[in-house]
């Protein structure tokens, strides 16, 4: 009795044990066996849209910004130690080391470091790299061969001409989410609309490509395509960080404009950074000093006064203006500093000479009042609307709010605040004969939807003054680059300039400083006004309007907008003029050097 107990307990412990092998054995090949293959559950999976590139005015040839599809591989060390990969045909499984070896080959990592990575389970999805090479991503894709790899699909964002333009283009964060610049602006349409697929997973995990359930192609994003040309910006670009160097300035910036359209056809500041590098970079370094950076702008804003001068009926360009420092009508005239003054001068001389005390006495003359509302017609105070975020609108106090002193000292270019693209922009309203036109740096958006493409429209922002006193005004402007002139190192052969120099006192604590300033100098070339020696022959039209600004932080000899930024428009604008093969004006003075 007792034995046949025995035999029957253990009879009993021999089925139940095969039975669990059994059972044991099933659950294994269902998910590690021949029908893992098997569809298991189903899934939604996100196809993300490729970002839109980003073109200069030379179209499609070669972009500026592009995104191209890649994968991301991130090591999961706990999902590499626990799951069993075992390729098929083989009885063992691989083993850690193998599957390191196989990811360290196809990535082309240190297998040591890899090695360690995979020891540190605490550190699960730990960046292994970046790639678009198809044939590696099937192996690291393939949960029969290789584990603890997840992959997320990414785009790399290629930025061809490194810093160049980057204050322009911007940059993205990690996310792919436009961070700065035209990147920001128009995030929405670079960024497209993501696709997705719905279909099933087997029981490794792996999608199966056949099963498929429902497939919706994403909406590339669109293409930009700008105003300025890519071989102009190189040029101005590598000028301008010379001269900066040349002059001993902490910092530069400039901007060219189309005469006849406002398009921005080169933008330029310094110091820059490399878009890939943005959140590491320091924040001046990231201020577009062209639309982001006001600044009292000193001389240059004596053309303005001019202008409403001349426009009000209250002067004319060659007019004697009696002035006198101690007249009790006017409360505390500018001094003249260095600059040339008589008690009797003309307007002319009073712009080519930039005499202080006569254009601070005109802008008495020509009242608060009207003076603030010829200085809004012209841009300043408001934004240009530029396509690049963070433009600043500057500060031009309301007229009631002017005290004596400002009376004299805002049309002087004092106690008031500007951009760079405000000045640009209220000169490319005396070139194109009183009409100022909206600046834009994005010429057209090429959607991929099958919707035709969003072009620019020019639009007038004002017509401040008309063309006759443009016309006075720029010939009045052309004694500043000439021998007599405060910019006469500004003057390009061949070519008649509409200048206006400006050395502003940058203010510190409160106080304007004594040896620190802000060189600019802006420029029309052709001027437009300078006439042929033939009878009835029009002048050549004027195209390019030209500004360039130099900041010091320290005491120096080229402080002056004449000496360091009249040299550096010189060079960038005769660039431009060559590449944009503008005939010259003054050919006399190309045919005295044969």
């Amino acid at each position: 009795m007792a034995g046949g107990g025995n035999g029957r307990f253990w009879f009993a412990v021999a089925g139940l044990s095969l039975f669990a092998a059994y059972s044991a054995q099933k659950l294994v090949r269902a998910h590690f066996g021949d029908d893992a293959d098997a569809p298991r559950y189903e899934f939604k999976r996100t196809i993300p849209a490729c970002r839109g590139s980003i073109f200069d005015a030379g179209g499609t040839t070669r972009a500026l910004v592009r995104s191209i599809p890649c994968w991301e591989y991130r090591l999961d060390p706990v999902a590499l130690t626990n799951a069993v990969v075992r390729p098929k045909g083989e009885r063992q499984p691989r083993t850690k080391e193998a599957i390191c070896r196989t990811i360290a080959g196809q990535l082309s990592l240190d297998y040591a470091k890899l090695l360690e990575m995979a020891g540190n389970t605490a550190n699960r999805y730990q960046f292994l790299a970046q790639s678009t090479d198809t044939a590696s991503h099937d192996i690291l894709a393939n949960r029969r061969y290789v584990s603890g790899v997840a992959i997320v699909d990414k785009q790399i964002r290629q930025y061809f001409n490194n810093r160049r333009l980057c204050h322009v283009i911007g940059a993205i964060n990690k996310e792919g989410v436009g961070s700065s610049g035209l990147e920001l602006r128009y995030d929405r349409e670079l960024s497209g609309i993501d696709g997705y697929v719905r279909g099933y997973r087997d029981a490794r995990g792996a999608e199966l490509r056949d099963r498929q359930i429902e497939r919706v192609e994403p909406k590339n994003g669109a293409d930009i395509y700008l105003t300025i040309d890519a071989n102009l910006q190189y040029s101005v670009e590598t000028i301008l960080e010379e001269g900066i160097r040349e002059y001993e300035a902490a910092s530069g910036w400039c901007v060219i404009l189309d005469v006849k359209t406002g398009d921005v056809l080169a933008m330029a500041s310094y110091p820059n950074y490399h878009p890939l590098m943005f959140g590491r970079t320091g924040d001046d370094a990231k201020i577009n000093r062209v639309t982001s950076l006001t600044y009292e702008p000193g001389s240059v804003m004596k053309v303005i006064t001019a202008c409403a001068g001349i426009e009000s009926g209250i002067v004319s360009p060659d007019s004697l203006y009696t002035t006198n420092r101690n007249d009790d009508r006017y409360y505390r005239l500018p001094g003249d500093g260095s600059h040339v003054w008589d008690e009797r001068m003309s307007i002319r001389d009073a712009i080519v000479h930039s005499s202080n005390i006569v254009i601070g006495k005109l802008g008495c003359d020509i009242g608060p009042e009207r003076l603030w509302g010829y200085m809004r017609a012209f841009g300043f105070g408001s934004k240009t609307g530029v396509e690049i975020p963070g433009e600043e609108a500057g500060i031009l106090p309301f007229w009631k709010k002017w005290d004596k002193v400002k009376w004299s000292r805002a049309p002087i270019g004092q106690g008031v605040s500007v951009t760079a693209m405000q000045l640009a922009s209220a000169y490319q309203a005396i070139a194109n004969d009183g009409v100022r036109m909206k600046p834009h740096v994005v010429s057209k958006i090429v959607y991929t939807d099958g919707r035709g493409p969003k072009v620019t429209l020019r639009e007038v922002a004002s017509r401040p003054i008309s063309a006759a006193t443009a016309r006075k005004i720029r010939k009045m402007m052309l004694g500043v680059a000439s021998p007599g002139g405060t910019a006469r190192r500004a003057a390009i052969k061949g070519y008649s300039v509409a200048g206006k120099t400006g050395t502003a006192q940058k203010v510190v604590n409160g106080r304007y400083s004594d040896h620190l300033y802000r060189a600019t100098f802006c420029g029309i070339v052709p001027s437009g006004v300078e006439f042929a020696n033939e009878a009835n022959i029009e002048p050549e039209p004027a195209r390019i309007v030209v500004l360039v600004s130099l900041d010091f932080d320290k005491r120096t000899k080229y402080h002056q907008g004449g000496n360091s930024a009249g040299p550096i428009f010189k060079n960038i604008a005769s660039a431009a003029l060559r590449y944009l093969e503008v005939e010259p004006d003054r050919p006399d003075e190309l045919m005295d050097e044969d």
